[in-house]
């Protein structure tokens, strides 16, 4: 089980996954990105389909003895459009891949899905709706349900600024 054993922790170290993926998408090509590629609960285009912003979930619902939860959240990548998104998908496996992180997918057309599980024990997936828009969804390791909660996940994640700029 990784170290971080409270709420607040794995919710953070989730945050630094998803900024990490944003920020590796960069060095996944040579081309530009896009400066409003994001994270977000809501998306411009798509206003009725906002998503919550997480939610705690049983560990193991097969054994009642088991109290330990996980925390799930998912965001819409904002940037891609539907006709980059494709492309997008593809970015954003390689700079998992770059990071180390096993990936796979389940088909190779549309809508596809990506899944890795990082070194530290927490899964991301990337979805591709069937009209073209990417989300990203983030699951911890458990942690005490009774543990400090910390600070909510933002409603946005931005792409850092390249550092060597």
């Amino acid at each position: 089980m990784p170290s971080a054993t409270t709420q607040g922790e794995v919710r953070a170290q989730l945050l630094r996954h998803f900024t990490e993926t944003l920020q590796a998408v960069p060095a996944a090509t040579l081309e530009a990105v896009p400066a409003e590629l994001a994270l977000a609960l809501r998306h411009p285009d798509l206003p009725a389909a906002a998503f919550h912003r997480g939610v705690r979930l049983p560990w193991d619902e097969s054994d009642p003895d088991n109290l330990l939860e996980f925390f799930d959240i998912r965001y819409w990548v904002l940037g891609a459009t539907p006709d980059t998104s494709d492309r997008y998908f593809d970015l954003v496996l390689r700079a998992w891949a770059a990071q180390g992180w096993a990936i796979r997918t389940d088909r190779d057309a549309r809508p596809r899905t990506g899944y890795t599980q990082t070194s530290d024990g927490y899964g991301l997936t990337l979805t591709q709706s069937v009209n073209g828009y990417l989300s990203l969804a983030g699951s911890t390791p458990p942690f005490a349900p009774d543990s400090d909660e910390g600070s909510p996940l933002p409603a946005r994640i931005d792409r850092p600024a390249d550092p060597s700029n």
